[in-house]
């Protein structure tokens, strides 16, 4: 054989090998689920994803954030499964925009708001239009920025129906989400915020101050939907509905739909 011809096979066929070898770990990627889902879900949206996985092969890569930050990157082509939204805002959002499958959207669980302190410290509040607010704060408070973050959209419907949010709209630090209110907490970087309970028992280093009165803001459901349909993706989003993963999320500090 012409040794040319030779080096020539050899090279093709090592060409084609890896050739091969990408287009498998395409093919295998392309059975991935994407899935995108708010901050504020994290803990049990990632013992539910464990569990399934654990009679599944195929591989969960989730993005967590705000739901508001995530809605707005699918709306800008992020390529995504399934959508875990703290509030429906952000579901209506893509659904307006043609990007949810019909009929997909569905409550997945409730929550409620809490006032969280740093566990040394003391807070006095008065859930009326008349107390003075600001004898309760020395420095600063957090809650999440209602613009993109929906523990703030209800932290703020809370404040503005007391006449609370104008008076102290200077001392309040807006947090990129629910859990860096809670960092800011535990640094004692702030004397107090309003977070959802899952999340405040999430922390040995901050204690529930007061739960928040629910007749001053909307009832707190989290939603799931469905944007890009595969046979993975139906099955990992039909878990997330199952009574397994209602025992997870209460679990958690969630509380399951009627």
């Amino acid at each position: 054989m012409n040794y040319k011809h030779y080096i020539k096979t050899i090279f093709l066929s090592f060409l084609f090998i890896i050739i091969g070898i990408l287009f498998s770990c395409k093919e295998k990627s392309n059975h991935n689920i994407q899935l995108f889902a708010a901050t504020g879900s994290m803990l049990p949206t990632n013992d539910i994803c464990d569990s399934f996985m654990n009679s599944h092969t195929f591989k969960t890569e989730k993005n967590f954030a705000a739901s508001g930050n995530l809605a707005r990157q699918i709306g800008a082509g992020a390529e995504t499964n399934i959508f875990i939204s703290a509030n429906k805002q952000w579901i209506d959002f893509l659904s307006n925009n043609q990007l949810i499958i019909k009929n997909s959207i569905s409550e997945l669980a409730h929550n409620k708001l809490v006032v969280i302190c740093p566990k040394n410290n003391e807070v006095n509040i008065d859930f009326t239009k008349e107390f003075d607010i600001k004898s309760a704060i020395k420095d600063k408070i957090s809650i999440g920025d209602p613009k993109y973050v929906p523990a703030g959209s209800y932290a703020k419907q809370v404040l503005d129906s007391l006449n609370w949010y104008k008076q102290i709209q200077n001392q309040t630090i807006l947090a990129k989400d629910v859990t860096s209110v809670l960092h800011y907490i535990e640094l004692g970087e702030c004397d107090w915020g309003i977070v959802y309970y899952s999340e405040a028992i999430k922390s040995s280093k901050v204690k529930i101050a007061y739960e928040v009165p629910q007749e001053f803001y909307d009832s707190i459901v989290f939603y799931i939907a469905l944007l890009n349909e595969n046979q993975q993706s139906i099955q990992l989003y039909n878990y997330f509905k199952s009574d397994t993963a209602k025992e997870i999320f209460n679990k958690y500090g969630f509380t399951s739909p009627n």
